[in-house]
């Protein structure tokens, strides 16, 4: 199993980047939860990522790879 990391800062950059994409779907999203949907969501991949492509992939790529739905459902 890849081990997958994302550092706050990018975390709270994704979340700026889903909030202009999502406007007010978004609103309720933070880093934390975002950082957190990410980790998981990769490690259950069933095609594995590369290891470094979270915190350094292009971000709209990571955001259009983001699912939101799933992402809010989480956060109950």
């Amino acid at each position: 199993m890849e081990c997958y990391l994302m550092s706050r800062p990018r975390a709270e950059a994704l979340t700026v980047a889903l909030r202009k994409k999502y406007k007010r779907r978004a609103k309720k999203v933070d880093a934390g939860s975002v950082r957190m949907y990410c980790i998981s969501t990769a490690e259950h991949e069933r095609d594995p990522l590369d290891c470094d492509w979270l915190e350094s992939g292009p971000l709209d790529e990571v955001v259009a790879w983001i699912d939101l739905e799933k992402l809010l459902g989480q956060r109950h």
